[in-house]
């Protein structure tokens, strides 16, 4: 009969009814980034080692958990952070966001992984007559004790086996990161293993018996019926029968992360002496010398599977006798659940399908369910022996135990889901992505980056301007105050063309953002005249900067820029309320008839079309940025080309005006009273100026100081792949490469590997889809998913078909 092993958990420890000693230990998840092989052969080099290192201790018990994503509560935890004039209406977004997500995401889990490893006591507190008595009467006692309810651990018992638990956690955090597992995730992990499928809901009381209720039912041949008071689910236990000879590339602990239904895994492992293991490649040469034996006979050629299998026993016996190389008699077992045996079946019968695509065996045993359900609570000793596979540290690696997929923050805003595997999409991939946009200059423990600053690159009609809007939306919630350039004078437009009649929340958020027109009406002359808004040195080289660009200068053309400097600090200086007008009509006076002929030039540039935003005379009402939201869009402005230099006098204009607004931006963002975001559209024509560029740069430098966020959308990553730049940006969105040569860049700047398999992904990325970089350093392909449909249609930039695409699309 079956009795429970488990007499007390301290701390990280595990004492059974045996007085064996078990140590437990969370390891912590390990990433590695999109198609990153030197990561990847990082971690099985350390797994392998670590499975080396191990065998000075008898038996290890590894453990993957998958713990439900707990939407509720993470969304719960959100709502808490809104705060100021829209928090009532982030609320309304997290609660529909909440309903979504449980319906859709109900069976998406995050991977915890544990450790387990049996201690040996003392060898100094070993065994002389004496002691052994004293030893044998103070169990006695411990036993008498037991019988009489008293649940206390001997002080002496456990000092007996400390140094051996510091040089577990030792060994172990040499090669993973790991921490000594908390009472409280032990727990969790008993109370797990009698709750599969249903509710893991903590007790007040936490005896172990209270942990361990559940009625256990084996009506149902090869599952487990467990039954709580209002709820029940069915499990079953998958051992392994059989690795592949080859086992790289396996990853046979890892890959099922991607079946969308949780899995748990156990893996127990013995090690024995060098002399044992020796013995075990003995017996399996006398199979092979059999097995030859019969193919004389039988006069057939031999396989190549054992002909390899050969190769690779002469090659383990050499290294076991030579190196000392352990070999691990590893125990493993799958489990999938399901709240009816159908659905369990189902789980079954897939993972079964996709552990045989990758050439292992499991099986589903009729008779050892219980068994094996008794196997996985830690401390158990091995009931279910029959399924025993021999590993080497090798193919032990190839599990790559410990790696997961996670990108982004564990609590944010739903952001889309990780689509990096072939195949992936927004609607079968199981991994959720949420981003928070406040987090990212904390500092946060393991971070690779502390900077709130953020990139989005691509070519147009690939998804940045849907995921920058969607980003915004959700940052006002937490009370942060915006500034967003848009050249293109679309927001405004495309938010409101999506309001009815009727008021709704999103209705009231859009009507009450400060939309700030630009244009080349009469009265908007000179708002972006940078004497009228900036001081100093300031005013001065920002003036200077728009009247050379604007002139089109040559470097050798020197006394007109002597007469541009001169002009401006002129005008500084003499003038009560100066203005760019009055530094033209100074170089109109000038005697040098190619100074006059500049200052005519600029004359004409400025006071006509859109470009006299930036001339005055110094007599004009400042901007005010008294809402929360504002957005400065300017009408009818000729763009260059994506990404091209200005090839028309509207596109040099154009080109001009991004460096008053930049400047507008950061006079903005030096107000460090509040939390901020500074937005810059088609960013890329900054980098066409070399004050523009230097504007981005100091913003970049001081933002986190001044708690404001810079996000920069353009067309290239070109221009900030530089490391003074990209090291101050914490998380990187990057769509569509469109050339191989653009992907490289991309590439050197989220700091992937180069090769062909990312440069071939970046190339054909579909719209919405990127690669993101999160503060941690992780990157995934993602796909963004805005889950509201007035969002979505807002955010959309396209024009409306009118049922072209649908005439399209019809007969394919």
């Amino acid at each position: 009969m079956l009795q429970f092993p488990i007499h007390r958990i301290e701390n990280n420890l595990v004492i059974t009814k045996s007085e064996d000693i078990w140590s437990y230990y969370r390891v912590f998840e390990n990433t590695v980034g999109i198609n990153e092989q030197e990561a990847l052969e990082n971690l099985v080099y350390r797994l392998e080692k670590l499975a080396w290192q191990l065998s000075g201790f008898i038996e290890i018990d590894y453990k993957i958990l998958p713990v439900p994503v707990n939407i509720e509560a993470r969304i719960s935890k959100l709502q808490n952070q809104y705060e100021g004039k829209y928090a009532s209406v982030g609320s309304y977004y997290a609660e529909r966001l909440r309903d979504i997500l449980i319906e859709e995401a109900k069976d998406t889990v995050e991977y915890k992984f544990f450790v387990g490893i049996k201690l040996e006591r003392n060898e100094n507190e070993r065994d002389n007559i004496i002691e052994t008595t004293i030893r044998s009467l103070k169990g006695l006692n411990r036993y008498v004790q037991r019988l009489s309810g008293y649940n206390g651990i001997d002080g002496e018992l456990l000092n007996q086996y400390r140094e051996s638990e510091e040089s577990a956690f030792a060994t172990l955090s040499s090669y993973l990161p790991a921490t000594r597992a908390k009472r409280e995730e032990l727990h969790y992990l008993l109370r797990h293993i009698f709750t599969r499928g249903m509710k893991n809901e903590r007790e007040n009381d936490e005896s172990i018996t209270s942990l361990t209720e559940g009625i256990l039912h084996q009506s149902n041949a090869g599952f487990i019926r467990i039954q709580q008071l209002e709820d029940e689910s069915y499990c079953a236990f998958l051992p392994v029968t059989e690795f592949p000879v080859d086992m790289n590339g396996r990853a046979w602990s890892y890959f099922f992360q991607e079946l969308g239904f949780p899995v748990e895994v156990h893996i127990r492992t013995h090690y024995r002496e060098k002399k044992d293991d020796y013995s075990e490649t003995n017996k399996i040469k006398r199979r092979f010398r059999d097995q030859d034996s019969q193919l004389l006979q039988a006069n057939e050629d031999e396989d190549s599977l054992i002909n390899s299998g050969r190769t690779l026993l002469h090659e383990l016996e050499n290294d076991i006798k030579n190196q000392g190389k352990p070999l691990l008699r590893t125990y493993t077992h799958f489990v999938v659940w399901g709240m009816t045996k159908s659905e369990c079946r189902s789980r079954v019968t897939r993972i079964k399908r996709a552990f045989k695509d990758r050439g292992v065996e499991v099986l589903q045993p009729l008779a050892d369910q219980l068994l094996l359900f008794h196997q996985s609570i830690p401390g158990a000793d091995l009931v279910a022996p029959d399924w025993e596979q021999i590993l080497t540290p090798e193919s032990f690696s190839d599990s790559l135990f410990s790696l997961t997929r996670k990108v982004g923050n564990t609590v944010g805003f739903y952001l889309g889901k990780d689509i990096t595997s072939p195949g992936e999409t927004v609607e079968n991939s199981p991994f959720l992505v949420f981003y928070h946009p406040f987090l990212g200059q904390l500092g946060l423990k393991g971070s690779k980056y502390s900077s709130p600053h953020v990139t989005i690159s691509g070519p147009t009609g690939m998804g940045k301007s849907f995921l920058l809007k969607d980003i915004l939306l959700n940052a006002i919630f937490f009370g942060a105050k915006i500034l967003m350039t848009d050249p293109k004078n679309e927001v405004e437009k495309k938010f409101k063309a999506t309001i009815g009649e009727e008021q709704s929340p999103f209705a009231d958020l859009i009507e009450s953002f400060n939309y700030i027109t630009f244009s080349s009406d009469k009265r908007d002359g000179g708002k972006l005249d940078p004497l009228t808004f900036l001081e100093g040195e300031e005013a001065h080289d920002t003036a200077v900067a728009i009247l050379e660009y604007l002139a089109e200068l040559q470097s050798q053309e020197r006394n007109i820029k002597t007469a541009i400097y001169k002009g401006v600090r002129h005008v500084l200086t003499t003038e009560r309320k100066p203005g760019i007008l009055k530094v033209v009509k100074y170089l109109q006076s000038s005697e040098d008839k190619e100074v006059q002929n500049v200052g005519d030039l600029l004359y004409e540039v400025g006071t006509n079309g859109v470009a006299k935003l930036m001339f005055s005379n110094g007599d004009v009402s400042g901007i005010s940025l008294k809402e929360q939201v504002n957005i400065l869009q300017i009408q009818n402005l000729t763009l260059p080309e994506d990404g091209e230099k200005p090839a028309t006098r509207d596109e040099h204009i154009a080109v001009a005006l991004m460096i008053p607004l930049a400047k507008f931006a950061t006079k903005f963002a030096r107000d460090d009273s509040q939390t901020k975001i500074t937005i810059f559209e088609e960013a890329w024509m900054l980098t066409n100026t070399g004050q523009g560029h230097k504007l981005i740069k100091e913003m970049l430098r001081t933002g986190r100081s001044l708690r404001s966020a810079v996000y920069i959308v353009t067309q290239s990553t070109v221009d900030y792949n530089r490391a003074d730049v990209k090291e101050a940006i914490g998380t990187k969105f990057s769509f569509k490469a469109k050339t191989i040569e653009e992907a490289g860049n991309i590439i050197e700047f989220l700091g992937i590997e180069d090769n062909k398999e990312n440069r071939e992904l970046l190339k054909n990325l579909s719209e919405g889809q990127c690669v993101m970089e999160d503060i941690y350093g992780r990157t995934a392909k993602i796909q963004i998913d805005v889950p509201f449909n007035e969002w979505k249609d807002a955010f959309n930039t396209k024009e409306e078909d009118k049922g072209r695409r649908e005439t399209e699309e019809a007969f394919i």
